[in-house]
């Protein structure tokens, strides 16, 4: 009858209910879990203090290690035909030793924790004297590398790079992984990475004025421009720039950023 459908649905969602607190075992759960609020300038101020603590601990490690470095190049011996201390780059040659790698878990792959490694750019011969001497001089970098990742055991990688494209890093690792990619070109250069431009030069405003007039025409303005872009090539994040064609009156090369300036590097 009419009258007991409503029993029916009453009754079934009652067992339902039953089955699903039975078979999630809901309320074992919840003896072991309590409701509470959450004060968000605390959680705020924990976070920021977690944060702090963070950069804190980084900084240290990278004034110990800039500090260091300029402390060994200093008390360096400059040699004009020196030898090789340190058995560091990836060729293989006869006469150098070669770390075992392994696969690490924290940095996805073949990490050797033993010693330090180093790149040098394709483009620099590695036999040069400033290269050796750096090579040298540098070697014992890998004492600082280890002491700042006994004090802060969630350091990564740590890289030292230097003016003539060397740059040395902790832990140890092939550059390349062949297995991975055996036909890529090496064109890492540590000079043209963000964070070393950043490091080598300080933030400026650059107003570039290009000579438009009818006498710069042909070969002579295309020097003008590819001069323009390697002095773009130059510039970071922290830079800001604009183009100004001069002929009688100016004319702003980017019109969207007229009477302004705009970030150097835009990737």
């Amino acid at each position: 009858s009419p009258s007991t459908i409503p029993e029916w649905v009453e009754q079934m969602q009652q067992e339902l209910v039953t089955l699903t607190d039975t078979a999630s075992g809901v309320q074992n759960l919840i003896q072991y879990f309590s409701v509470g609020s959450n004060d968000a300038s605390q959680l705020v101020a924990n976070a920021a203090g977690n944060i702090e603590n963070l950069l804190a601990n980084r900084s240290r490690a990278l004034k110990t290690l800039a500090s260091a470095a300029e402390d060994f190049q200093m008390w360096h011996r400059w040699k004009n035909d020196p030898e090789l201390d340190s058995n560091d780059t990836e060729v293989k040659k006869p006469n150098r030793l070669y770390p075992e790698f392994k696969e690490d878990e924290q940095f996805r792959r073949l990490i050797s924790y033993n010693t330090t490694a180093v790149h040098i750019p394709t483009d620099i011969y590695e036999g040069s004297t400033i290269v050796l001497n750096e090579l040298n001089w540098t070697d014992a970098l890998e004492a600082v590398f280890r002491k700042n990742k006994e004090e802060d055991p969630t350091l990564l990688w740590q890289v030292f790079g230097s003016a003539t494209g060397l740059a040395r890093y902790f832990p140890a690792s092939p550059w390349m992984d062949s297995r991975k990619t055996p036909n890529k070109i090496d064109l890492y250069d540590v000079r043209r990475r963000p964070w070393y431009i950043q490091g080598a030069a300080s933030p400026k405003d650059m107003l570039i004025l290009v000579d438009a007039s009818g006498s710069v025409s042909g070969l002579t303005l295309k020097l003008i421009h590819t001069s323009v872009n390697e002095m773009l090539e130059t510039l970071s994040d922290d830079d800001y720039v604009n183009v100004v064609y001069v002929s009688i009156q100016g004319s702003w090369q980017n019109v969207v950023f007229t009477h302004r300036l705009f970030i150097g590097r835009m990737e």
